[in-house]
């Protein structure tokens, strides 16, 4: 044999063992495609580490993947996501939606729709909103604008979407709450855990008739009826206004019952049908300390005797001031050492001044007519102040005059038709307080 031929011999050789070698070097790659690899030898063939994870959105909660149908194995799995977002400051609608993963197409077109029914704009912060996507299409979002509403949108096959307003199945019941005053009455109802809300509307209700600063003494007692609203899981969702309200104060019995006139109108009353409201409200702010009274006093700044013209309130800064009673506004500005002032025509005898605010109430206007106990402005400490505090003035017939002790003209006082109803809602408040008092009883 041939040199030659002995190379020829040898090359075939390397040929047919390089053909085999790459032959079962492949074969694994084959059988893995023919059969469905598991998530870790799809890993390995990518070149991802085991380690590494697609990176997933904040708002992202549960994901479900619906399986195929039986015989259908061939069609692709459908992913659903369920995803809750809280409302942030600034947040749009539209742009919590593509955030989510749905189109701007989609987006849209389920603001149109839920246009009708609810203006997306007004969406408070930290309004939580649920919602579902399948493939990356937007099937279905919901949210409780209100306690006793919910509002669902759902893609239909027509791929419009169907807009709902869906009544929540409340369960309603009175509630009784009493207390005994041990240090102030703020302090033992939040101790009580009375819900705040009530807490400010009692004092609203009582701030006519009442200094809280020097008439509450320990051992004075307050009971109020209200509604409480209960969901199908038996939980407390929401407390509706005071229905009845009483104090004892040093033996003597204040007490006033909600009361809605014919012309639409919802005051409270006492037995005899006279309102509550007074002219003015001695304190136009709720839960703050008196911090100083009418009268002569040695001025914290400029260190001489000076005549207070009004009470001081101290109070954190932000907390809202409201109108002391119905009027125009007659100033609102920087009034020198009032700092960010407004001051208030009631009538032609009274006014009230308001000073050292950090802001006032946006759209505020001079000659804008304002309703008594809306906010007219937040506690603040502008002009000659040592801190944040309200300086209150009372004014009648033009001079100051001391807010705590000016005596007020009374309020309105039902008559004729309108009163026998009140006496009558007053018998059948005394039976639903009676059969209340007794369910706590037992």
């Amino acid at each position: 044999m041939s040199f030659l031929n002995k190379i020829g011999i040898v090359v075939v050789t390397l040929l047919i063992i390089t053909f085999i070698y790459f032959q079962l070097k492949n074969a694994p790659f084959y059988a893995t495609k023919q059969t469905s690899p598991t998530n870790e030898e799809q890993r390995v063939k990518i070149g991802v580490s085991p380690k590494s994870n697609p990176k997933v959105k904040k708002q992202f909660k549960t994901e479900q993947t619906t399986p195929p149908e039986e015989g259908k194995k061939d069609r692709p799995s459908r992913r659903i996501r369920s995803l809750t977002v809280s409302v942030a400051q600034g947040d749009t609608l539209m742009a919590i939606l593509t955030d989510a993963g749905a189109s701007k197409e989609q987006a849209a077109q389920l603001i149109s729709h839920l246009r009708k029914i609810y203006e997306p704009r007004n969406l408070p912060v930290g309004q939580i909103i649920h919602i579902t996507i399948s493939d990356k299409q937007l099937i279905r979002l919901s949210f409780t604008p209100s306690f006793d509403f919910e509002i669902v949108a759902k893609l239909q096959e027509n791929k419009s979407f169907k807009v709902e307003k869906k009544k929540i199945k409340l369960a309603i019941e009175d509630k009784i709450f009493s207390g005994v005053i041990t240090h102030s009455l703020y302090q033992t109802a939040i101790e009580q855990q009375l819900p705040p809300n009530m807490l400010i509307e009692l004092i609203r209700i009582f701030s006519f008739d009442v200094d809280f600063q020097r008439e509450i003494q320990r051992g004075d007692r307050f009971s109020l009826l209200f509604n409480i609203y209960r969901n199908e899981q038996n939980k407390v969702v929401h407390n509706g206004t005071i229905t009845w309200a009483s104090m004892n104060l040093s033996g003597k019995k204040l007490e006033y019952a909600a009361y809605k006139t014919k012309s639409g109108f919802k005051d409270y009353y006492d037995r005899n049908g006279k309102s509550v409201k007074k002219t003015l409200m001695r304190t136009p702010i709720d839960g703050a300390r008196l911090s100083s009274r009418y009268g002569k006093r040695r001025h914290p700044i400029l260190g001489y005797s000076k005549m207070h013209k009004g009470v001081d309130f101290a109070a954190p800064k932000g907390v809202p001031i409201m109108a002391a009673g119905d009027g125009v506004i007659e100033y609102i500005g920087r009034n020198g050492a009032y700092g960010k002032y407004i001051r208030i025509r009631h009538n032609s005898v009274y006014k009230t001044a308001y000073a050292h605010l950090s802001r006032f109430r946006k759209g505020l206007r001079k000659r804008h007519r304002v309703k008594q106990g809306s906010t007219i402005g937040y506690v603040g400490s502008t002009g000659r102040s040592t801190g944040p505090h309200l300086h209150y003035e009372v004014i009648k017939h033009g001079r100051q005059t001391n807010p705590m002790s000016v005596r007020l003209p009374a309020g309105d006082k039902l008559k004729g038709d309108e009163l026998i109803k009140l006496k009558q809602s007053w018998v059948e408040l005394d039976k639903r307080l009676n059969k209340t008092a007794l369910k706590i009883v037992n």
